[in-house]
């Protein structure tokens, strides 16, 4: 049983991490219908910025995070300006084929900066514990929880109660009906893409502290956001949320109880089930 809960919170912990790592794709998705086969590895380019920032001024990447959060704003919309609105309303391949040699050239980008050694960024956090009884969590996952809970209830509100996220609505529901209103359509989705990039900034300053990095470790954030977005609906935020905790109780609970790669499989076997019951995601009603 003590085994059992603490791969319930570790499991917990982490999907919440994982759900606010793909709200950015889901929310991209949702104004732009694009779908970035990139977004793991702007994930990654996040985490090694921060550790550049603590080898180049020793600061902690909870720290580093005042810096890479307006950099890969940035970067995400001259990505989406000049790269990706070029090519909308293009084949969808062409699409999946760009953001697929984003992919390849961030990774290899990466591999030659850095080397192809594991790197690990220290933190004042990172050897710190939360004990809860038997239950033992490290301290940087109840803080990417709190943040991942924390950022969507900001999306929310931006979303609800702003005259941006209502441009965001607008365009999510009917782009052309948005247009014809006023919005400029353009604008938000630029905006929108950077603001979704913005956010694994976040994700690679909570996630960093005691986690190894690698150039190739992208492809994976992806996958895993990939499923956390269909288990959620594509744009459904409280689906894609609960996608993420699903996704992170299955990884930890095929980690501690399935012997060998049975156990990575685990996560991806969950996701074919529920696909199989629900292909219109977890809090999707069927028309």
């Amino acid at each position: 049983m003590d085994m059992f809960l603490q791969a319930l919170a570790q499991g917990f912990l982490m999907g919440g991490t994982y759900g606010m790592v793909a709200l950015g794709m889901g929310l991209i998705y949702g104004v732009s219908s694009i779908v970035n086969f990139s977004h793991g590895d702007f994930l990654s380019l996040g985490m090694f910025l921060c550790f550049s920032l603590y080898a180049a001024f020793a600061l902690d990447p909870y720290v580093s995070l005042v810096f890479v959060f307006p950099a890969l704003a940035v970067l995400g919309a001259l990505v989406y300006r000049f790269l990706i609105r070029p090519i909308i309303g293009n084949h969808l391949l062409m699409i999946i084929q760009l953001t697929l040699g984003l992919s390849f050239l961030l990774q290899n980008g990466l591999l030659m900066v850095y080397g192809g050694q594991p790197l690990r960024t220290p933190s004042f956090m990172e050897a710190k514990l939360l004990i809860l009884g038997d239950v033992v969590v490290r301290m940087p996952l109840v803080i990417a929880f709190a943040a991942s809970l924390g950022m969507a209830g900001l999306l929310f509100f931006v979303l609800t109660r702003t005259d941006l996220g209502r441009s965001i609505r607008a365009v999510q529901q009917n782009a052309k009906a948005a247009a014809l209103m006023g919005v400029n359509v353009a604008r938000v989705q630029l905006l929108t893409f950077a603001f979704g990039m913005a956010l694994l900034a976040v994700a690679a300053a909570l996630l960093l502290p005691g986690t190894p990095i690698h150039p190739n470790q992208g492809m994976r954030y992806t996958v895993i956001t990939l499923m956390t977005v269909v288990l959620g609906g594509m744009s459904n935020f409280a689906g894609i949320l609960l996608g993420g905790l699903v996704i992170g109780l299955a990884e930890a609970i095929g980690t501690i109880y399935v012997s060998g790669v049975s156990g990575m499989i685990l996560p991806y076997f969950i996701f074919v089930l529920i696909m199989l019951f629900r292909p219109a995601g977890l809090l999707e009603r069927r028309t």
